[in-house]
Parts: structure tokens; sequence; C-alpha cells
């Protein structure tokens, strides 16, 4: 073994997709520690993975040119938090897929956060990682309740939330208008009518007063959901929703 280890060490390797690595200790075929070149990372392997090129850097940015495994306990076996990494990554970085939603166009996950390692410790340590709602369905990561218009994914800008509060933020075109949200001129022209969700909420002489129907009522049923949820969802959520103002670019 000790020939072995000294014709080994200082040894360079080529692997298949994150570039030369070289052995720094050997202790027998299944105990392998070899260091990248860049990013710098020390990993233990087998033998054999080596000589295949098979050993992977964990530091290297290999998901959407931006995300990394890191080092830690969590894997691609933790299938919930993996995968919601996967999307956040999608959303932030995925070319196509911002094609096909440009409201993710600027939108990006913070540096910590583009270490699954982390991530995944952040997601499991949040009281309602594993939540679910009345019909079975898991929460979602939101990111822009607790800091309004947030176009980052961080541990200061994200909670999770049930379907029903989720919701109340999806973006609604047909709602939408050049008056601003929940605004639309009337057939004849010369007035202004507001409403929301397919509720009629009446004509006015301004689209300031329009506006300001809507923004009462939307307010008012954001409040509402919140009572709802209190008691399942974090308190800086809960007052979060509670002092939430609607602006009429929303």
């Amino acid at each position: 073994m000790i020939r072995k280890a000294k014709s080994l060490i200082g040894k360079d390797f080529e692997t298949r997709s994150c570039g030369k690595c070289f052995v720094i200790d050997y202790k027998g075929n299944t105990d392998v520690t070899v260091m990248f070149y860049k990013p710098v990372a020390v990993v233990k392997c087998m033998l054999q993975h080596l000589k295949r090129g098979a050993v992977k850097n964990p530091l290297l940015p290999s998901v959407y040119g931006k995300g990394y495994y890191g080092v830690g306990k969590y894997t691609a076996n933790d299938v919930k938090v993996y995968k919601m990494w996967i999307r956040i990554l999608e959303r932030c970085y995925d070319e196509t897929f911002k094609e096909k939603q440009p409201a993710y166009n600027g939108v990006t996950v913070c540096k910590e956060w583009l270490d699954f390692q982390v991530f995944a410790e952040w997601c499991v340590n949040q009281t309602h990682f594993y939540s679910k709602d009345l019909t079975g369905k898991s929460y979602h990561l939101d990111k822009d309740i607790l800091v309004k218009g947030s176009k980052i994914y961080s541990p200061e800008t994200c909670c999770f939330v049930p379907h029903d509060v989720n919701v109340l933020f999806t973006s609604n075109k047909v709602n939408r208008s050049e008056l601003g949200i929940g605004v639309h001129k009337t057939v004849s022209r010369s007035r202004y009518k507001s409403s929301i969700h397919n509720k009629y909420l009446g004509r006015f002489d301004t689209p300031e007063e329009a506006f300001q129907a809507y923004k009462e009522v939307k307010e008012s049923h954001v409040k509402e959901v919140a009572e709802k949820w209190k008691n399942k969802i974090d308190d800086k959520t809960y007052q979060a929703l509670m002092k939430w103002e609607v602006n009429t670019d929303d």
C-alpha cells in the first residue's frame, strides 16, 4: 500500500465534467482523497471512480451555471428541498423559462443559496417547510410577501405560505390596464369602473376613485386571509400581510 500511495499522491486525474484534480491522500482503493484545482475543493472518492473520471467537484457551478451542490449531508435524495432548489434556479437563470415567464427577468438567488447545502439547511429549519394546507397541498416558498416587489430569493425575503396566501399576489393580467390594477374605462369611455376577482365594484368619475375602491377591497381581503391563517404562518409573515398596501402598478 505504501508503494501504491507514493505512486498516486500528487498524480493528476482528468474528470469528465469538472476539470483536473490530484491525489493528496491514499488509504486504500476505497478511500482516496483528491483536491480539485478550480474551484478548490477536497473530495473523498474510490480509486475506480477516479480512474473513470467520475469524481465531481461539489463547488463547481453545475446547475444553470450558478448553483452547486456544496459539501454537506444533503443530496438529491432529499427530494422535496432538492426540487425546490432546482426550480428557483430555473426561474432565475434558465433563459428558455424566462422567455415563457418574463416576470422572472431580473430575479436572482442570493449568493448563499447558490450552495444547495445552505439552502437545504435553511429550509428544513423553517417552521412551515413541511406544513400542508387543509387540502393536503404543501406550503409554497414565497419571495414577495416579506419584502414587496422583491427580486431576490434569500433568507430575508422568503417564507413558506399556504396556497391561499400565495395566490393573493398572483399576477392577474385580465384585471390590469394602463390605468392601474383593477381599473378600466367603461364602454362609453366617459367613466371608470373597478372590479376584483370578477366582482364588480362600481363606476367612478376618475381612475383614482376607481382604484381606491379596488385598493380598499383588496387590502381588506388580504387581511381576512391573514387572520384565517394567523396561527399557521410565521408571525413575520402575518405582520407583513396585515401591513400590505396595494399600489396602482401591482
